[in-house]
């Protein structure tokens, strides 16, 4: 990128060039409005920065003058002045200035200039799906997208784009109004936001050759979120899609940190399973489940012997890794749909939903033999289990069942502890 510097100070040329040649720009510096002219007759530059006290011309007459050019109406243009006035502000901006930098502030007119730079070399990271049936317009955007660092997926209907949506992860779907195939761009836009997926939310940027003010509003109406006439300006297009792009992937950070937060929030942070909160949050779930598909449902209840004797030991580091290891061995042991628990202390808690009596004995069986062969941290730990079931969920809710179970566990400790026990409601105590 190249830059043209208009100032006739020596110590604000080195100030701006040391920023200028740290962003990778080249600059070519002039001291007076003449020469400043000259230049951009000469060549074509990215950037323009000028002071507002020029020795042959006011620099705001010198910039209405460079807006006045066709060629220059979009040209950036950054203002040196060392007058913080409002009014001299607005006149600034009717004038076509793009931001002002005072001078009074040495150092702070390096640090304005270095992050308003930065923003404009900005380089985005994203997925876009261009829907455009005309060849040539297609090219073109696809070119301006690209130079935006953006991966660009390109359709030529409606349809291919709702088949491609799905597994895009697309940050941006740029679409024409008026398309081939029986789905036009309203239609698409429409369907969009009809989706039952996170897909749906999906930011939309319409494009059409029409000026008709009723079909933009339309659109808008639907669902998109911007829209751009054809002919395109590129500056334009580059703006709208970069505001578009960058607030998608801030929703999606904001989305993922409350995710997060969500996680550690249900989850025991030393075994990775849930917590006793979010079991009783699922387990109410999925006992509703159970009575209203008329299924089976059972309990699993595992609580480590000895642990005590553990951490009085080895220690609670010890102790720490065992409780992990039993975490892990649960989590790889039990079926994709069962919510596994550290209830408290050593006790863990399993709810396996669809599964009847002897399925959750085995199951138990399987893990009372893991735990003995598992040995964390060196040590050789085993478990009390106790299994409850029950065929109706109504009769038998969360807290009812993991009594039964909670009881098992009792009487598995009685009984010489390492070994399984199943429940049985009929001597629930009350």
């Amino acid at each position: 990128m190249h830059a043209l510097i208009i100032e006739d100070s020596p110590v604000f040329v080195r100030i701006i060039e040391h920023v200028l040649h740290a962003l990778g720009f080249e600059t070519t510096f002039v001291g007076t409005a003449a020469d400043g002219s000259a230049a951009l007759d000469q060549q074509v530059f990215d950037l323009l920065i000028l002071d507002l006290h020029l020795p042959d011309q006011d620099g705001l007459e010198f910039c209405r003058q460079l807006r006045a050019r066709a060629s220059h109406r979009l040209l950036p243009v950054l203002m040196l002045t060392s007058d913080e006035s409002e009014p001299l502000l607005r006149r600034a901006l009717e004038a076509g200035v793009t931001e002002l930098f005072h001078k009074a502030r040495l150092a702070d007119v390096q640090v304005s200039l270095r992050d308003y730079i930065t923003r404009l070399q900005r380089q985005y990271k994203g997925r876009v799906l261009l829907v455009e049936d005309s060849p040539t317009t297609a090219a073109l955007l696809r070119y301006m997208l690209t130079r935006m660092s953006l991966t660009v997926d390109h359709v030529d209907t409606a349809e291919a784009a709702l088949a491609a949506l799905p597994d895009g992860n697309y940050d941006l779907i740029v679409s024409d109004v008026v398309l081939a195939g029986k789905i036009t761009g309203l239609g698409l836009v429409r369907a969009v936001r009809a989706m039952e997926s996170e897909v749906s939310r999906t930011p939309i940027l319409g494009l059409s050759a029409s000026e008709d003010t009723a079909r933009k509003i339309e659109m808008l109406k639907l669902g998109a979120n911007d829209y751009v006439s054809k002919p395109v300006i590129e500056e334009e297009f580059v703006a709208r899609v970069g505001n578009l792009v960058t607030a998608k992937q801030l929703f999606d950070q904001v989305l993922e940190q409350r995710r997060e937060l969500r996680e550690r929030s249900i989850r025991d942070p030393l075994t990775g399973l849930y917590n006793r909160r979010y079991l009783a949050e699922m387990s109410a779930q999925l006992f509703a489940q159970a009575e209203r598909e008329h299924q089976p449902i059972s309990l699993i209840v595992l609580d480590l012997d000895h642990f005590k004797a553990v951490n009085d030991t080895h220690g609670h580091d010890t102790g720490d890794v065992v409780l992990s290891g039993i975490g892990k061995l649960l989590a790889q042991s039990c079926r994709q749909g069962d919510v596994l628990a550290r209830f408290g202390g050593e006790e863990f808690v399993a709810v396996l939903p669809n599964c009847a009596e002897e399925t959750a004995r085995q199951c138990a069986d399987r893990l009372l033999d893991a735990v003995r062969t598992l040995r964390p941290a060196g040590l050789d730990i085993t478990a009390s289990i106790g299994v409850a079931s029950a065929n109706d969920a109504a009769a038998y809710p969360f807290d009812a069942l993991f009594k039964i179970a909670d009881q098992a566990v009792y009487a598995a400790k009685h009984g010489g502890r390492n070994q399984v026990v199943m429940g049985n409601p009929m001597l629930q105590a009350d």
